[in-house]
């Protein structure tokens, strides 16, 4: 997984996988990375950063379901396809 950075106008992370045959570009929202640290306040670049890395076995898993056109499981219900 790479993170690609962020996209303000979307308020969200953007990440890459490789699902060998494509890489898939998701938006991970501001809005999840919050619900995750528990504030209504936006988190910092830092934390954001850290916590995909943390999630990111999650994160691919969730990314791939969107790709096949299933719905994530819960908390990654937020992220969408780029």
């Amino acid at each position: 997984m790479r993170i690609l950075g962020k996209n303000g106008s979307a308020d969200a992370y953007r990440v890459a996988i490789d699902l060998g045959d494509a890489e898939v570009v998701a938006l991970v929202s501001d809005a999840l990375l919050s619900e995750q640290y528990g504030t209504d306040a936006k988190v910092s670049h830092d934390q954001a950063y850290e916590w995909i890395a943390a999630q990111q076995h999650d994160l691919n898993d969730a990314i791939t379901a969107l790709h096949k056109g299933a719905t994530p499981r819960a908390p990654f219900t937020h992220i969408t396809l780029e």
